[in-house]
Parts: C-alpha cells; sequence; structure tokens
C-alpha cells in the first residue's frame, strides 16, 4: 500500500559524517605532524652539519653589505653573525626536535594539536624574517618561509583558511620590520607589500586541493561503508522478518501457499495463520501496510504481536472479531503517525465447508469454483484506523468452501503494476487472469500469478507484492476392493 509522505531528514547521518570527518581528521593532524616535524627536524640537523663544516673551512670570512639592518647600524661582526647563524639554525632544530618527540608522545592534547601545527609553522616564519633582516647567513628571508609553508600544507590536513593563519603573522612582521629598517620605508609597505603576499598562495591552492579531494573521498567511504552495514542489518532483518511468516500447509483438507516479492529487502505485506490442529478450521490474517521498507516492517512486527495476542487468549475467534481488533489496534496506536492497514481475515472449515471472511479495505479476493467459476469477495468494511472502534462494522460474510474450490488474495502490489504505456494490472486483469487459467494444481497459483504481474509490469516493482492460495483438495477416490474369482475345481470324472 503506497501512500504520499514527506520526505524524512538524515541529521544523523550529517552529524555522524561529521564526527568521523572530524576524528578522522584528528588522527591525520597527529599523523602528519609527526611526519611533518621529523622532516623539518632531518632538514635543521642539516643546515647544523652545513654551518659546521663552513666553520671549520672558513667560509663566514669577509663582510656582508647586504644586509639591511648592518647598512643602519653597521656592519656586523663575522663572529657575531656567525653566532646568530647558529642561534638561528640550533633554535630551529631544537623546536622541531621538541616538537616530534612530544607528538610522538602524545604531549599535545588532540585539540591543542591543531593550535600547535599553527604556532611551530608561525613561529619558523617568524625566526626566518627575524633573522634575515639581522643579516644572519643561513636564511633566505620570505622565500624560506614560503618554502617551508608548502611543505607544511603538503603534509597537514588544513583547510584555506587554517592555512593563512600561521602566515599571517609573518607578513605583518615582515612589513612591520621594512617599514622600521628598509631604506624604502613606508613607500616599501605601498609597493612590495602586497606582493609579499603572494608566498601564501601556493600552499593555500595546495590545502584546497587536498582539503577538496580529502573530503569527497571520505564522504565516499563513509556511505560505501553505511550502505554495507545497512545491507548487513537488512539481510538480517529480512531472515528475523520472514521468520514471522507462516509455513506452507500442504497436507490436510485444507492447504495454503503464497509467494512473497518486496519492492525492498524487507516490506509491509503480511501473513499469519492459526490453526488448533490439522483438519480444524485454519484461520488467515494477510495485511498490507502503509508504505515500505524498514518503517512497514516495523509496523508488521507489532501487528504480529497483536494476532498472537488475539488467537492465544482465543483459539476460535472469528474474522469478523479479529478484524475490528485490529482496526481498534491501528486506531489506537497507529493512525497518530498517519499508518494505515488493510487486511484480510479469513477462516476455512474444513468440517462445515464453509469460508468466513472479513475484508478492511482489502482489495477483492477470488474464490474459484471446481467447476471454473470466479467470484470476487470484496471489502466489507472501511480501511484499518480511518475510524474509532464504535463505528467500525466488520460485516463478516460466510460462503460455502468445498473440495475442489481455491481461493486467491493478494496486495495491491499486484493489482497496481504497471505496463509501459502506464497501464495498471488491476483487479479486472487479476480476475481474467484467474478464470483464464487451466485449472492448476494445488500450492502453484501463487507462481503462476506472480509471472503473470510481471509479465505486465515494465521496469522493477513500485510496491510490496503477496499472493496466497488457499485450497481445498478434491480427496481421491477410494481405492476398489479386489474381487477374487474362486478357481474352478475339477470334477473327478468316473472311470
Amino acid at each position: 500500500m503506497r501512500r504520499a509522505r514527506p520526505q524524512p531528514q538524515q541529521p544523523q547521518i550529517t552529524s555522524d559524517l561529521s564526527q568521523e570527518f572530524e576524528a578522522h581528521t584528528q588522527y591525520l593532524l597527529r599523523t602528519r605532524f609527526i611526519w611533518f616535524s621529523g622532516t623539518m627536524t632531518v632538514f635543521g640537523g642539516l643546515v647544523v652539519l652545513v654551518l659546521v663544516i663552513s666553520g671549520v673551512i672558513g667560509l663566514f670570512s669577509g663582510p656582508d653589505l647586504s644586509a639591511p639592518l648592518a647598512a643602519i647600524a653597521g656592519q656586523l661582526s663575522p663572529t657575531l653573525r656567525s653566532v646568530l647563524s647558529w642561534l638561528f639554525a640550533v633554535t630551529l632544530l631544537v623546536t622541531y626536535a621538541s616538537c616530534l618527540v612530544g607528538a610522538k608522545r602524545n604531549a599535545f592534547p588532540p585539540h591543542r594539536m591543531l593550535l600547535t601545527s599553527y604556532l611551530l609553522v608561525m613561529a619558523d616564519g617568524l625566526l626566518q624574517v627575524s633573522m634575515d633582516w639581522a643579516g644572519a647567513r643561513g636564511t633566505a628571508g620570505l622565500f624560506a618561509v614560503m618554502i617551508t609553508h608548502i611543505i607544511a600544507c603538503s603534509f597537514l590536513p588544513w583547510t584555506a583558511t587554517q592555512a593563512l593563519r600561521p602566515i599571517v603573522p609573518v607578513l605583518i612582521l615582515n612589513a612591520a620590520l621594512a617599514a622600521a629598517l628598509s631604506e624604502d620605508g613606508l613607500s616599501w609597505l605601498a609597493v612590495k607589500a602586497p606582493f609579499s603576499l603572494l608566498i601564501a598562495v601556493p600552499g593555500v591552492l595546495i590545502c584546497v586541493i587536498r582539503h577538496s579531494r580529502r573530503t569527497e573521498e571520505f564522504k565516499l567511504a563513509f556511505f560505501q561503508r553505511r550502505y554495507g552495514e545497512v545491507r548487513r542489518e537488512l539481510f538480517d532483518a529480512r531472515r528475523i522478518h520472514e521468520a514471522l511468516f507462516p509455513a506452507p500447509i500442504k497436507d490436510g483438507p485444507v492447504q495454503f501457499s503464497y509467494v512473497y516479492e518486496p519492492m525492498h529487502q524487507i516490506g509491509g505485506d503480511y501473513l499469519y495463520t492459526s490453526c488448533a490442529a490439522p483438519g480444524k478450521p485454519l484461520s488467515i490474517v494477510l495485511m498490507d501496510v502503509t508504505g515500505h521498507g524498514i518503517p512497514a516492517a516495523l509496523t508488521v512486527n507489532r501487528l504480529h504481536g497483536e494476532l498472537q495476542r488475539l488467537f492465544a487468549e482465543n483459539p476460535g475467534i472469528g474474522p469478523g472479531e479479529v478484524l475490528a481488533s485490529l482496526n481498534r489496534y491501528v486506531y489506537l496506536t497507529l493512525a497518530n503517525h498517519a499508518v494505515f492497514v488493510t487486511a484480510l481475515c479469513l477462516r476455512a472449515d474444513p468440517e462445515a465447508d464453509t469460508l468466513e471472511y472479513a475484508s478492511g479495505g482489502h482489495p477483492s479476493a477470488y474464490l474459484r469454483g471446481v467447476n471454473g467459476t470466479v467470484h470476487d469477495l470484496p471489502s466489507t468494511s472501511l480501511l484499518l484506523g480511518v475510524s474509532p472502534d464504535a463505528e467500525f462494522a466488520p460485516d463478516p460474510v460466510t460462503l460455502p468452501f468445498h473440495p475442489g474450490d481455491t481461493l486467491i488474495a493478494y496486495t495491491d502490489g499486484a493489482i497496481e503494476a504497471r505496463d509501459q504505456h502506464g497501464r495498471m494490472f488491476s483487479m479486472t486483469g487479476m480476475q481474467r487472469v484467474i478464470a483464464g487459467m487451466p485449472r492448476l494444481r494445488v500450492g502453484e497459483w501463487p507462481q503462476s500469478l506472480i509471472h503473470a504481474v510481471e509479465q505486465h509490469r515494465s521496469g522493477p516493482p513500485a510496491d510490496d507484492t503477496l499472493v496466497i492460495e488457499i485450497s481445498r483438495p478434491v480427496a481421491p477416490a477410494p481405492p476398489t476392493p479386489e474381487v477374487t474369482v474362486p478357481a474352478k475345481t475339477s470334477r473327478p470324472q468316473p472311470v
């Protein structure tokens, strides 16, 4: 049964995605931070090694008049410049090595790891700029800042905004030192300062590309994993849901069989049976819940429990009373959630050769007689849940049900199947197929009708489909007793 319902929102999935992405980002940040600080520690160690070698071979000899601070404050002595270079290199080495050890030992809380990465890259840039303006050897100023920023953006899972945060203070310091120490003074700010912003462009572009790609890959992996989880859960749910369905009855004076094809893994069509003992009346309830999939299946589970209670309290309960009780239950517990039910309640009594039924808004069932005639069993009452108990009248009907007769019932998924022109299979088509089929063996009707529906339908099913058959098999003729003819005896001949 289909009913237009509002599309459900999925705030929980969005929240779970955000939380998992944030947790994954924290994990990546710590892992990549270790790689970044480790790489920069190795690089710092190489710089110190170069300074050692340069000091041994005397590469720090001679004046350097290119340093801006030296031009203002006087040329620094080679010793002082050498000390500044050593101080710069050792400071960077110790800083990166300390961060590497701290990250490996989990010394930084997860919520502080991002801030630590900002401070580390910012400290490197501030030191690079300061030492460059001080005239220390082994520094490259903004170029070195750009290289460090590119390396950081290549390692760390930053966004574009996060990539800008450690570089902005460095550019501000560089502009302040340029305004104070450069010969151009304030004109430097107007001419060269805007171009200094370009050193952040490569790193920001790297972060934009990497973050966008990582986000898409994570979403894909997240939904693939969720899809796999849902499929496994649906498989288990279908196994449990189908365990509620009764086993076909293939022996006895009343037999029944069915074929169930849910639109999804599980659905809202359901079948319940109750029989006190073989040869006793067989009660069958066929139901169709509004909606599809998991919500409809959960409703079926609730109705299954209610049916178990009804038949446990009164095994001989009639179809009319069952239908009225189901209407009361649906009206009081499900209708306020816009969930309604159609139901066909049957009771086949082989001793009385009768079939009693009550139908609440369910599509007409068909009774095919032993002589091939087809009679429809229309609904006797309203859709379950639309009216209170006091206004609901089940109006059960009793019909003869002799050996050789067959009852075929179904849910609306069968008659609402549409062909390529949009024409439904319809109850008329169902009745025509039932009347036109040759006499089938007991148990063959459900599969034959499903096959007819599939031949009519164009495309995948749009609703759950359940077809049932209740038959009174014709008792085989009793075997003819064998007549024993006494053998003729020969009379003695006279001599």
